[in-house]
């Protein structure tokens, strides 16, 4: 029987991570829509990864996979307004869109691919959502959740005002689990929009806990 409990890990790609964190490991594509320190989760996802797969839970990926074209971003030249359009990022078969490098993701964790959509209007992007991603097998997020029987759900990842928050508010309003964000393995794009997600989330019945918090309620199911 498969452990109610799912760990998901949110867009920790190296597109969303500064350019230095590409600098100092000398690896491409970091630094294309980057969070101020969001690098720093990668500690925090490693041990939360490490835990899960130790005891056989289920572990998910969502990344963003967008195509070269589409009104997700701002083109030819045009601004991008940081609310329906953005700069070029996370583009399909890239290495802005691969995981930071030094994340340790388990063989058995489920990748799942998101934002692949050739919109023509970015007010209808449904990209931010971890729920619309698909894996390898075409399955989307939910179905698999619902396929493997999973009633809470931890995440971390980036960012927590935008993909983290809208995945957390699908899991818990349309899905109806319990959901749970490790607040130091996440980051904001900013901290008035930061706040404001922690207030929305809050009141639809996310939690909040840090990585150790969480670790030792693990420990004590075990006892």
């Amino acid at each position: 029987m498969n452990h109610p409990t799912a760990l998901g890990i949110i867009d920790a790609q190296r597109g969303f991570m500064p350019a230095s964190e590409g600098e100092r490991l000398d690896v491409p594509g970091f630094g294309e829509l980057p969070i101020m320190e969001g690098e720093h989760i990668v500690p925090y996802l490693n041990t939360l990864l490490g835990a899960f797969s130790l005891r056989g839970m289920d572990i998910f990926t969502t990344q963003d996979w967008h195509p070269e074209r589409t009104a997700h971003f701002a083109l030819d030249g045009n601004e991008p307004n940081f609310m329906t359009t953005w700069p070029p990022h996370c583009r399909a078969n890239t290495p802005g869109a691969e995981l930071h490098p030094e994340i340790i993701v388990p063989k058995l964790a489920v990748a799942f691919k998101k934002g692949q959509e050739e919109l023509t209007d970015g007010a209808l992007d449904t990209s931010y959502t971890g729920l619309n991603g698909v894996n390898e097998r075409g399955q989307n997020l939910e179905h698999w959740l619902r396929q493997r029987g999973t009633r809470a759900v931890l995440l971390g990842g980036l960012a927590l005002d935008y993909c983290v928050k809208a995945t957390a508010l699908d899991l818990r309003t349309k899905l109806g689990l319990d959901v749970t964000i490790a607040v130091d393995a996440t980051e904001s794009v900013a901290q008035p929009t930061g706040l404001k997600a922690i207030d929305e989330l809050e009141a639809a019945g996310v939690h909040f806990v840090t990585t150790d918090e969480y670790l030792r309620k693990l420990e004590a199911l075990a006892v």
